[in-house]
C-alpha cells in the first residue's frame, strides 16, 4: 500500500512539473524619459487567455511600484504591454511578471525570465526652446530653439495634437545646433513637439495655441488671392533680376530656400531695400504696401561667392512675376557725382589786366 502511495505522489509531482510554463519578458535595456516602454513576452505551456499582472517598479535596492497592467496570453503564447515614462526620474527600473500561483504550485517553471531591468536616461535638458510656449493662432506653429551637440546634423521632429500626429516624423535642418521651422495648424489647443536624433528620443516641448477668433458669418464676395512666381539662375557675379507687377494692397515677396540668398528690391518710391535674415534655413521674405499697384523690381544673389543655383521668386497679391533682362542698370552701383570747382586764377588775372589798361585808356582821352 505504501508503495502505491509513493508511486501516486511521484506521478503528481511529474504532472506538476510538466504543467509548469516557460515565460520570457523582453524590453529595451535603456530608454529616454518620455518614451513609452514597450514590453513583449513569449511563453511555452500557457494557454491562450491566461492572464496575470505585469508590474513596473522603481528599483534602488528596494522596489517601489510605479504602475501595473494585466497581460493576456494570445495564440502562439505571446503577450504585450506598455508603460508611460513621462515625468519619471532617471534611474533603474524593474519589470516583473507575477506568477499567479507562487510556491509549490508555481505556474512558471525553472529558468523563467519574468524579471528584467530597464535604465531610464533623461535628455530633456539637451533641448532649449526659444519660441513662445503660448502662441496666438495664426495658422502656423512657430518652433525655434537649439539642441545640444546637434551641429548641422538635423533633428527628427514629430508634432502631435489631440491624439494624432499632424507633422512628421521628419528630419528638419539644424545650423550650429539651432533649428527653426513653422508647422501648419488648423486649430488651437495643445501641441506637443517631439525631438529625436541618431541616438534615439531626446525629449519634447508643449505649446498652447489660442483658439481662432470666432467671427459672425456675413455674406461676402469671394476674393481670389493672386500669386505668381518665376525662376532664374543666380550667382554672386550674375544675379537674377525680376519684375513684379503688384496689385494695390499688401504684397509679400519671398525667395526659395536652400541657399543663403540676398534679396534687394526697389519699392514704389524708388527706395532700394536689402534683406538677408534667414540664411539657408528658409527663404528671404519681405512684405510691403503697394498704394497704387505697379512694378517692383527685385535682384537676388547668393551671399557667398562660392554659391550659385536656381532661385524662385514668389509674390502674393501680384498679377505676374517675370524675369527681367533690362533691370541690371537699376541696381548698378553709380558713384555719387562730384562737382569740379573752377580755378579762381583766370578771373584774378583779368582784373589785373583791366586795372593796368584803365590808365592807358584815360591818357588817350
Amino acid at each position: 500500500m505504501k508503495r502505491i502511495a509513493w508511486i501516486l505522489l511521484v506521478g503528481v509531482l511529474l504532472v506538476g512539473a510538466a504543467q509548469a510554463a516557460y515565460v520570457e519578458l523582453s524590453a529595451p535595456s535603456q530608454i529616454t524619459v518620455g518614451q513609452t516602454l514597450m514590453v513583449t513576452g513569449t511563453s511555452i505551456g500557457l494557454n491562450p487567455g491566461f492572464s496575470t499582472d505585469l508590474i513596473f517598479y522603481r528599483y534602488s535596492g528596494t522596489k517601489t511600484e510605479i504602475a501595473r497592467t494585466r497581460i493576456v496570453v494570445q495564440q502562439g503564447g505571446t503577450f504585450s504591454a506598455s508603460f508611460s515614462t513621462s515625468g519619471l526620474a532617471a534611474g533603474t527600473y524593474l519589470l516583473e511578471l507575477v506568477d499567479p500561483m507562487p510556491g509549490g504550485n508555481a505556474a512558471f517553471g525553472s529558468g523563467v525570465k519574468n524579471i528584467i531591468y530597464v535604465d531610464l536616461i533623461n535628455r530633456q535638458n539637451e533641448i532649449t526652446i526659444t519660441s513662445p510656449l503660448t502662441q496666438p493662432f495664426t495658422g502656423l506653429l512657430s518652433l525655434r530653439g537649439s539642441i545640444k551637440d546637434a551641429g548641422n546634423n538635423g533633428t527628427q521632429l514629430q508634432v502631435d495634437h489631440s491624439g494624432r500626429t499632424i507633422f512628421g516624423p521628419l528630419y528638419i535642418p539644424t545650423l550650429d545646433d539651432t533649428f527653426s521651422t513653422d508647422v501648419t495648424i488648423t486649430d488651437g489647443g495643445i501641441y506637443t513637439a517631439l525631438f529625436s536624433d541618431a541616438k534615439g528620443y531626446i525629449g519634447s516641448a508643449q505649446f498652447t495655441v489660442s483658439q481662432p477668433a470666432q467671427t459672425t458669418a456675413v455674406t461676402t464676395v469671394p476674393t481670389t488671392t493672386h500669386q505668381a512666381s518665376a525662376t532664374a539662375q543666380a550667382s554672386r557675379s550674375q544675379p537674377a533680376y525680376f519684375a513684379v507687377d503688384t496689385m494695390p494692397g499688401t504684397v509679400t515677396i519671398s525667395t526659395s530656400s536652400g541657399i543663403d540668398w540676398v534679396l534687394e528690391f526697389i519699392d514704389e518710391n524708388g527706395q532700394l531695400i536689402t534683406v538677408n535674415e534667414r540664411g539657408t534655413i528658409g527663404g528671404e521674405t519681405v512684405t510691403l504696401t503697394a498704394t497704387k499697384g505697379g512694378t517692383v523690381y527685385a535682384e537676388v544673389y547668393p551671399l557667398t561667392y562660392s554659391d550659385q543655383g536656381s532661385v524662385t521668386l514668389t509674390a502674393t497679391n501680384a498679377d505676374s512675376v517675370t524675369t527681367c533682362t533690362t533691370c541690371v542698370s537699376l541696381f548698378a552701383t553709380t558713384p555719387a557725382p562730384t562737382t569740379t570747382q573752377k580755378s579762381p586764377f583766370p578771373a584774378f588775372l583779368a582784373l589785373i589786366a583791366l586795372a593796368l589798361a584803365l590808365p592807358v585808356i584815360a591818357r588817350r582821352r
